[in-house]
């Protein structure tokens, strides 16, 4: 059985989302919750926002990772980072001396299998599988059928990204560790159920 890991849309400020994410955190459990900021946010804004959200996700027992923001996440307690594959700041293996093994890391690497087994020999504690370019149903089952042998064959654990709710049903069919629905997940997660 797959478990949720939900994604934030990108945030500057708390006050609009937190009351939905503490509503759909009611009903449904993720293992994780991946927190997404405004591309070069004030520092002491993004602290404030991590603040705002973090108690609330951790008190669940949910993982906060933290995108592309290494550093804050060690300053702010966060469980962990996740690197997209927009990130080019620091390589996998530099990113995992800065944050030591106490927290997690995890690494987008489209739909690479080499990008998988590469980020998992610098240190990932899981990959992330998504579709490379606008999605198409081509994509879609290239991830699918990648996600699926990589579950079967590799015992680090992979997230795949789900567009829409098939995808998410389909993902989570071939017993994917982790299935991260896209952000409209937040306006109703009703049709997300798998």
């Amino acid at each position: 059985m797959s478990d949720l890991y939900l994604v934030t849309p990108a945030l500057l400020y708390a006050d609009a989302f937190l009351p939905v994410m503490e509503q759909r955190l009611v009903n449904h459990q993720p293992a994780a919750l991946l927190l997404r900021l405004v591309e070069g946010m004030d520092p002491a804004a993004a602290i404030a926002l991590i603040e705002a959200i973090r108690p609330l996700v951790q008190h669940k027992g949910i993982a906060l990772m933290l995108e592309n923001a290494p550093e804050l996440a060690v300053q702010t307690g966060c469980d962990g980072v996740h690197l997209s594959q927009s990130y080019t700041a620091a390589s996998v293996r530099d990113v995992r001396r800065r944050i030591g093994d106490e927290l997690q890391l995890g690494v987008a690497v489209g739909s690479s299998r080499d990008g998988a087994m590469r980020a998992g020999e610098e240190g990932a504690d899981y990959v992330c599988f998504a579709p490379d370019a606008v999605q198409n149903a081509e994509d879609t089952q290239a991830v699918l059928a990648l996600a699926q042998w990589w579950c079967m064959m590799m015992e680090l654990p992979a997230v795949a990204c789900a567009a829409t709710p098939e995808d998410a049903r389909a993902l989570a069919g071939c017993d994917t560790d982790f299935v991260m629905p896209d952000t409209s997940w937040w306006d109703d997660p009703a049709p997300w159920t798998f």
